[in-house]
């Protein structure tokens, strides 16, 4: 487990490729009728702070700002967070690419309406432990599986630069920690705001994975926020 210092430190000292899966800032509540998961919804005040202060450790740690890359998945809270983390950095000009790859359903999901059936159904903390769990849940790819694609989609410079941060989401985030062996998150442990999976690239053309958090003090999270 590391902070944004340490990420910005690391992503500094290291050779090969550094990708960051981070959730998106703070934002106001879903409603759970809303069949666009709330795509139109921003970042709260706080939310915004929380980025600029991520994007700020980085600079202070870190490679320059130039040196990084951003993606977003399509909602308007991700790119609204990758977009004040490079503001936080000093890279107010930095274009925030949409990817696809990270967004709904984009990696990790091949039915959107089969997930948002047994969410309703179960209820989605029950139903996202029982994916965590066992790996695999309807409406999601296996959890190895979707892990396996971000590797490789990330492993092909998404952004163009040796380093990324990919704004995307919780659930996402979750998987990816889960699939490289980061047994501590789960439902009452939940992947908070401004939190991620951090990612550096081995000599042997594989991954270290470290779970990213803005402070290792206050960490352990409730699922919902």
């Amino acid at each position: 487990m590391i902070d944004y210092g340490e990420l910005g430190e690391r992503a500094a000292a290291a050779k090969g490729r550094c990708a960051v899966l981070v959730r998106h800032g703070e934002r106001p509540p879903i409603d759970p009728a809303d069949p666009t998961f709330g795509e139109n919804l921003p970042i709260t005040a706080a939310g915004r702070e929380m980025a600029l202060a991520c994007g700020r450790a980085l600079a202070a740690c870190g490679p320059a700002p130039e040196e990084w890359g951003f993606l977003s998945s399509h909602l308007l809270r991700t790119r609204l967070t990758a977009a004040a983390v490079a503001e936080g950095m000093g890279a107010e000009s930095a274009a925030v690419r949409v990817a696809p790859e990270a967004g709904i359903p984009g990696l990790w999901i091949e039915d959107v309406a089969e997930t948002h059936r047994h969410y309703y159904a179960e209820g989605s903390v029950p139903f996202t432990t029982r994916l965590l769990r066992d790996g695999r849940a309807e409406g999601y790819r296996p959890v190895a599986e979707s892990t396996r694609l971000a590797l490789g989609w990330l492993a092909g410079d998404p952004a163009g630069t040796r380093l990324t941060i990919v704004c995307t989401h919780d659930v996402f985030v979750a998987c990816v920690l889960r699939g490289l062996g980061e047994t501590r998150v789960d439902c009452t442990r939940w992947v908070g705001f401004l939190q991620g999976a951090a990612l550096f690239e081995k000599p042997d053309g594989g991954w270290d994975c470290e779970w990213l958090v803005p402070d290792k003090n206050d960490w352990e999270r409730p699922f919902f926020q």
